[in-house]
């Protein structure tokens, strides 16, 4: 593969070097002041980047609507107050402290859990978009770090935002125009179930996942799904800029699963609960999913108008008994020569389907793994300028599945699996830049958890070179002694400068869910680990440290060196841009 001669500096620079390595210097974006953990999820090379803030401090829970004789809510307080008495300690709160109004850190957190547990039931209070995902916030790190609002409106009953919506920033532009989704804030409906005389009152919404594009003076273009029957469903991953405007990619609801739309017009009839309580239950399932969605691309002309909506297809074609099953592509990234890379459903080993990466391309659903050796899964997720993509596959390793990145140039055809961190590491790749540089994130622990530690990695294809990109940086702070504060646990994107953005992981103060700062039984301050959005620039002075060994790496390195997170944020792996689920 050939790539532009410019990339020759680039190379050098985070290439492997008999005298040493070359560092970085990293660079912490910032977070919000009311929330605990922030990242990145896209740049562009003007070094503009958008991420989002998770850990939101002091929610307003409206009180007034709770039901204080509701058997759960008294169950669900007997249980924590059984985990505090499992650590020695007596419970700070009551159910009567919360009635009256009085609310510390530790009933804020037993509120906001108790919420998210019953989510699913339409008559509580919705301080999130769905049960699985902490309430996160979309930011813009303009310095300051700025919240931007989505679809959120204010709401008396809250004393400002509901909060009660998806906010997902996912795609940037090189001109500053950003992509990504969100959904509709919950409103207050009065409902009577049929035979009541009193009514109830239910939190409903217009939409669950809305596809938009926010133009850089901050007002809001939706980008409409194709199928928009009880809303329809979209989501916006990459966008490109073109000559004749913009091309936006992701997924919307194409068409209707004619079973489920018919069991739900036979039990969504209005009469126990609120018709849209009950259309959105089969909206969001996925036991019984409404829609069948498929990867699509939205064309926009440079005034931000859509005047085209392409559904980009599905690796298969459905046979009769398989349309009553709903069948997903979705798109991940996209170049300036029209390709875009994701995943389908596809067909293998005869009429057997699995979820495959592919990539599109003139109307067509390429795959390219091969089948026999890897499982179903995976994702392309970023292609460059010279139709190289990068991405992760799933194989089994040692009887357990395992993902492992991979590069695919389109011209030659071939795939390669490089060496990461070592065989049983699970490494996916986020980004690859246009001089064949790849970054992303894998397992740097050997232990037979379900969760090891992850650390970011840059992979040079020019030069088969695998790093640990804390190799990287400082052993210690400015004083030789303290350890350095950072480590980079995922690596999210790579501009063609060779500029890093990323997560890390640093020690601070703890605080409780209203900010506080937590101090134990004998006044001393808490530490915890929280997530934070950095920037890893090139220094061209910098000489490497050489760093003591790190008690928990058992493994033995692959490759020279140069010369959210597993733990925190789990749930992040299914919104970042990269590696939507």
């Amino acid at each position: 593969m050939k790539y532009k001669l410019l990339a020759a500096a680039v190379f050098a620079a985070i290439t492997p070097q008999v005298q040493g390595a070359t560092p970085y210097v990293l660079e912490e974006l910032g977070n919000l002041s009311y929330a605990k953990h922030a990242f990145v999820t896209d740049m562009n090379e003007s070094g503009q980047a958008i991420g989002m803030a998770q850990g939101v401090f002091d929610i307003h829970i409206d009180t007034a609507a709770l039901d204080f004789d509701d058997s759960r809510l008294k169950n669900y307080y007997d249980i924590r107050k059984g985990e505090f008495e499992d650590i020695d300690e007596e419970i700070t709160f009551t159910l009567e402290d919360i009635q009256n109004g009085t609310i510390n850190g530790d009933a804020q957190q037993f509120l906001q859990d108790y919420l998210r547990e019953y989510y699913t039931d339409s008559q509580l209070q919705k301080i999130s978009a769905n049960r699985t995902l902490e309430y996160n916030v979309a930011v813009e790190y303009i310095n300051p770090t700025t919240e931007k609002v989505l679809f959120d409106v204010e709401d008396a009953d809250y004393e400002g935002l509901t909060r009660s919506v998806e906010n997902i920033y996912t795609g940037i532009s090189e001109d500053g125009v950003k992509v990504g989704w969100g959904s509709a804030p919950y409103t207050k409906i009065e409902f009577t179930p049929d035979g009541d005389t009193e009514s109830e009152t239910h939190y409903i919404r217009d939409f669950t996942r809305r596809a938009f594009v926010m133009t850089p003076t901050g007002e809001r273009v939706d980008l409409m799904p194709i199928e928009q029957t009880y809303g329809g469903l979209s989501i916006a991953t990459d966008i490109q800029k073109v000559s004749e405007g913009y091309v936006v990619i992701g997924e919307s609801s194409v068409s209707m699963v004619a079973e489920a739309l018919e069991r739900l017009e036979d039990r969504c009839d209005g009469e126990n609960q609120p018709l849209e309580v009950c259309y959105e239950g089969y909206v969001t399932s996925t036991s019984s999913a409404l829609y069948n969605r498929h990867a699509t691309k939205w064309v926009l002309d440079n005034e931000f108008n859509v005047i085209d909506t392409i559904d980009l297809g599905l690796g298969i074609i459905p046979d009769e008994d398989e349309l009553k099953t709903a069948w997903i592509s979705t798109a991940l990234g996209t170049n300036e020569n029209d390709i875009a890379v994701g995943y389908s459903v596809v067909r293998y080993d005869g009429d057997k389907r699995r979820y495959y990466p592919v990539y599109f391309q003139n109307g067509e659903v390429v795959e390219f793994i091969d089948e026999d050796k890897y499982e179903q899964g995976g994702r392309a997720v970023s292609i460059n300028q010279h139709n190289v993509f990068t991405g992760y596959a799933v194989q089994d390793i040692e009887n357990t599945t395992r993902s492992k990145f991979f590069y695919h140039d389109i011209a030659t055809g071939e795939t390669r699996f490089p060496d990461d961190f070592f065989k049983s590491s699970s490494a996916v790749a986020n980004d690859i830049n246009d001089n064949g540089l790849i970054v992303g994130q894998g397992e740097v622990e050997t232990t037979s958890s379900s969760r090891r530690r992850q650390e970011g990695f840059i992979y040079n294809i020019n030069t088969e070179t695998f790093t640990n990109l804390n190799d990287l940086l400082p052993c210690y702070e400015s004083d030789g002694e303290t350890p350095y504060a950072y480590v980079v646990s995922e690596a999210i994107g790579i501009l063609n400068d060779g500029t890093v953005y990323g997560t890390a992981t640093k020690t601070v103060d703890k605080r409780d869910a209203q900010g506080n700062v937590v101090v134990d039984s004998e006044g001393k301050v808490e530490r915890e680990s929280i997530v934070v959005p950095v920037k890893l620039t090139y220094n061209p002075d910098g000489v490497a440290d050489t760093c003591p060994p790190k008690e928990k790496e058992t493994y033995e390195r692959q490759g020279a060196s140069m010369g959210l997170i597993g733990l925190l944020l789990l749930p992040l792996v299914a919104i970042r841009r990269r590696l939507f689920k």
